[in-house]
């Protein structure tokens, strides 16, 4: 989605770029002049569309619309109208940056779910204040080297104080307002809260994790019938499967109903449809770990949760052939030889569809993650699970570069994926090189942030194996 013009008046009349600081920008004041605040026409223009199809939002000072909210059984659409409320202001401001600044949010994944809110935030305040404040946090991270200036803490405790009372509203909570933003508070809290320091990765992004999680089990499989919710869950599953995990609790998405639905769903061409075949068994994940750790503390049979991993494992490997006959398409995978020599991959991949890069390194971690438990229920690693190990690491390698250029807002599966690749370095400097990455992709930088280190990666690692501190009795 692109917009006709975001520029003040004044500013456009002087030919001049406008930082949109409303509601008086930074170049009236500075002239001191007269402001007359955002343009009074946007066009917005949906991707995938021609321009000829695109549509004309006119601001202006009506009364906000009463249209009802966005139905989960409708398809998101634009408003012909968006007042000149604050709502309209914050949706002109989230148009500017998308236009402006199309790296700002990275990949097109989350920038499409984003594309959508301008015509939904009339009605629903918590998806107004989340807006706000992720429009904010981007240009402050843009423009400040300091960690405690990326955030506004009034917007911040705005949008929590939106969300909660969306969630205490009973026809607010199964909205996809709702939804959405409860998705982009969990995004901002990943991926610009969490560099500042490594341990509130887990608190701070969970909380938000935990209410995605609650709005989809309540509105069940029936509501990804809607686009919007079935991004949402083809983005965030694998997430939602580690916040499971970390839990100790089992996934909602392993019941009967949604395996059903994983297995069943049809329609999403041959990327996004692979990738939920490869979900259906990620969702069982937290309960085999669940598993793995009373095995540990001597509550379960070896046999047992053996035969369990095996089949999930099993699962798994069925996709490799598909994969790589993505991967082998050259209209989906560009491939040429890596900028750097520190790099231990001698070939990169790129590609215009995030969803192929996202099938990739899931399908791959889901493949270190069940070898990692073989390994640990059989007491060493095989040379088969061992060669697998290096093949899928250097699948997550190769898409290294691109993820440099657009950071954890645009491959936020990559990090954990790294993660997960570190065991099969072969040498300290590619032990090295992996930290370095994971710090670059994530922002982080050694004056201003908590850095990972190798000892850190190393635990992470150890984590999938659903060890537990107390030995299995003898």
């Amino acid at each position: 989605m692109v917009a006709w013009t975001t520029r003040c008046g004044t500013c456009r009349r002087r030919k001049i770029k406008c930082d949109q600081q409303w509601p008086a920008c930074g170049q009236c004041q500075k002239s001191r002049q007269s402001c007359p605040g955002p343009p009074d026409k946007l066009k917005f223009v949906v991707n995938g569309t021609p321009a000829s199809s695109s549509q004309i939002a006119r601001l202006n000072k009506s009364k906000p619309s009463t249209k009802p909210l966005t139905t989960l059984n409708d398809h998101p659409v634009f408003y012909r109208s968006i007042p000149r409320t604050y709502a309209g202001n914050v949706g002109a401001e989230l148009v500017s940056l998308l236009a402006s600044q199309p790296k700002t949010f990275g990949f097109p994944g989350f920038a499409q779910l984003l594309a959508h809110t301008p015509a939904m935030l009339d009605g629903s305040p918590a998806l107004v204040k989340a807006v706000a404040y992720l429009s904010d946090a981007r240009r402050r991270q843009q423009t400040s080297p300091q960690p405690d200036m990326k955030l506004d803490l009034k917007l911040h405790g705005s949008a929590l104080q939106g969300l909660r009372m969306a969630f205490q509203d009973p026809n607010q909570l199964t909205r996809i307002e709702t939804l959405l933003a409860t998705i982009i508070l969990w995004k901002i809290e990943a991926t610009i809260v969490t560099p500042s320091k490594l341990a509130p990765l887990v608190a701070a992004s969970s909380v938000h994790a935990g209410g995605t999680a609650y709005i989809l089990e309540s509105l069940g499989p029936e509501a990804a019938r809607n686009k919007i919710v079935l991004n949402i869950i083809l983005d965030s599953l694998a997430d939602l499967s580690s916040y499971y995990y970390a839990r100790d609790q089992s996934c909602f998405m392993a019941s009967p109903r949604w395996q059903q639905f994983f297995s069943g769903h049809k329609g999403l061409g041959t990327v996004n449809t692979l990738l939920f075949k490869i979900l259906r068994p990620m969702a069982l994940f937290p309960d085999v770990m669940r598993g793995l750790r009373r095995y540990y503390l001597g509550q379960i049979e070896h046999e047992y949760i053996r035969s369990r991993v095996q089949q999930m494992c099993d699962a798994v490997r069925s996709f490799e052939a598909p994969v790589q006959n993505i991967i082998k398409d050259a209209s989906l995978v560009a491939k040429s030889a890596p900028h750097s020599s520190e790099s231990p991959v001698d070939e990169v991949y790129r590609t215009e569809d995030f969803a192929v890069s996202r099938l990739c390194c899931v399908h791959a971690v889901t493949i270190l993650t069940t070898n990692n438990m073989l390994s640990a229920l059989d007491g060493h690693v095989s040379e088969e699970i061992r060669r697998k190990n290096r093949s899928m690491s250097e699948r997550i390698w190769k898409f290294h570069e691109q993820a440099a250029d657009v950071g954890s807002y645009g491959m936020h599966y990559y990090p954990s994926a790294l993660i997960l690749s570190y065991e099969s370095a072969q040498s300290r400097e590619t032990e090295d090189w992996i930290v370095g990455l994971l710090n670059l992709v994530q922002g982080r930088k050694p004056a201003t942030h908590m850095m990972w280190t190798r000892e850190e990666i190393a635990v992470r690692c150890k984590g999938t194996r659903g060890v537990v501190s107390s030995p299995r009795p003898s």
